[in-house]
């Protein structure tokens, strides 16, 4: 059996060659879907990647307004007037809060000039 693909000749049910299943036809230009193709804006190759990069950033908590309102005006002077050491200690060796923020984005790169653009 001859391979569609690659021309060499083999037995079996793929080619020893490229691996190719038997009977399987040449991708052409007339059967690929020019819609999904990615084209490069500075040299025009379709041999282009896409990345994803995933960009992850703290950001602190801080409380709201409800909380100011109901309890921060009065839990924090009582907190540095009658509970001066622990405050003190917790302020310093205690946990910040913060937040996980994760931002995805896409970088198309040109494999033949190394052109970036974003997705």
């Amino acid at each position: 059996m001859k391979c569609n693909v690659c021309g060499s000749e083999f037995e079996g049910k793929f080619c020893t060659n490229c691996g190719t299943p038997a009977g399987q036809v040449a991708p052409t230009a007339n059967n690929i879907s020019s819609k999904n193709v990615v084209t490069c804006r500075k040299c025009g190759s379709t041999n282009v990647s896409i990345q994803v990069i995933n960009e992850v950033k703290l950001k602190n908590q801080h409380h709201g307004c409800l909380w100011w309102i109901c309890v921060g005006w009065w839990w924090i002077p009582f907190k540095w007037l009658f509970l001066t050491l622990p405050a003190l200690i917790f302020a310093i060796f205690g946990h910040k809060k913060q937040k996980v923020v994760n931002k995805q984005r896409k970088v198309c790169v040109c494999q033949n000039c190394g052109n970036q653009w974003n997705a």
